[in-house]
C-alpha cells in the first residue's frame, strides 16, 4: 500500500505541497510573476471582504524591473492610483504566511516578507487613495494636503508623518488579515533622535507605524478611522512620540453616512 501511495504522489502534480516554484526554500522569481498572475483577482476579493468595502478600477502586476524604480530598499511592491506592482525580485521569505510551519514561523520574530501580505499592503494604499477620492468628491470634505501626493520626499516633520500614517495603516490592515509575523513587542521610539536614524526605518516606518494607529483604528473603525486621519494633518515628530497628543487634536470630518459602511 505504500509503495502504491508513493507511486500516487509521483505522477500526480496536484500533490506538489507547492504550487509555485522555491530557491533554497524562497520563492523564485518566475514563482512570484505566476503567483500574482494567477491569485490577483483572487486576492483581490479577499481583501474586499476584510473591508467589507469595494475596491474599483485595480490593477496588479509582477514587474520584474519594479526594484529598480524602487528607491526605498525595505518595499517589495510599489503603487501608483489604480496601479500595483510586485517585485520579481526574490527577496520574500514564502509566496505566503501559510506556507511556513509552525516551526519555520518560529524562526522570525517578526516579517511581512510574504508576496501575499505584500499584494494587501499595496491594496490598503490604494484603497486609502479611494478613501481620498471619496471625501473629496462625495464627502465634500477636507483631506489634508499631505495626503494628497504620491512623491514622498522625507523633507519635513509634515511629510514625515503622513509617511508614517499611510505605512502604518497599509501595515496594520495586513496584520489584521493574518498575514505578517507581528513583533511581540514594537520597538517604542523615545526621542527625535529614533525616529530618524536610518538603522530604525523598517521598525519606525512599518511597525511602530502600524501599532500607532492600532488602537484608533479599532476604536474608530476602519473606514471612518482612516478618513478621520486623512482629514487631519499627520503627527509631528512630538506628537510621534505622544500618540495621545496627536489622538486628542484629531477632528472627525462629517461625511454622509452612506459612505461610512464600516465594518
Amino acid at each position: 500500500m505504500k509503495k502504491l501511495i508513493a507511486i500516487l504522489l509521483f505522477f500526480n502534480p496536484l500533490a506538489d505541497p507547492c504550487d509555485y516554484p522555491l530557491k533554497d526554500g524562497k520563492p523564485t522569481s518566475k514563482g512570484i510573476q505566476k503567483y500574482v498572475e494567477d491569485k490577483g483577482e483572487e486576492l483581490v476579493m479577499e481583501y474586499q471582504e476584510f473591508i467589507e468595502d469595494t475596491l474599483f478600477n485595480v490593477w496588479i502586476y509582477a514587474d520584474v524591473d519594479v526594484h529598480n524604480r524602487i528607491t526605498d530598499s525595505l518595499e517589495l511592491g510599489r503603487f501608483y492610483p489604480h496601479e500595483i506592482s510586485i517585485s520579481t525580485q526574490e527577496g520574500f521569505i514564502a509566496y505566503e504566511l501559510a506556507d511556513l510551519s509552525k516551526y519555520q514561523r518560529s524562526k522570525y520574530d517578526e516579517s511581512n516578507r510574504f508576496v501575499k501580505s505584500t499584494v494587501f499592503h499595496e491594496l490598503t494604499h490604494e484603497y486609502v487613495h479611494q478613501i481620498s477620492l471619496e471625501m473629496q468628491y462625495i464627502d465634500k470634505v477636507n483631506v489634508d494636503r499631505t495626503y494628497q501626493t504620491y512623491v514622498w520626499i522625507m523633507r519635513s516633520q509634515e511629510s514625515f508623518g503622513s509617511i508614517f500614517i499611510e505605512e502604518g495603516i497599509c501595515e496594520n490592515i495586513t496584520e489584521r488579515m493574518g498575514e505578517i509575523i507581528a513583533p511581540k513587542r514594537p520597538f517604542i521610539p523615545k526621542s527625535v533622535e529614533d525616529l530618524t536614524d536610518k538603522e530604525n526605518k523598517y521598525l519606525i516606518k512599518y511597525k511602530y507605524a502600524s501599532y500607532f494607529v492600532d488602537p484608533f483604528l479599532d476604536t474608530a473603525g476602519i473606514k471612518k478611522g482612516i478618513k478621520t486621519l486623512l482629514h487631519n494633518p499627520p503627527p509631528t515628530f512630538d506628537e510621534i512620540l505622544n500618540p495621545d497628543l496627536f489622538y486628542g487634536r484629531l477632528v472627525v470630518p462629517k461625511v454622509s453616512v452612506a459612505s461610512l459602511r464600516e465594518r
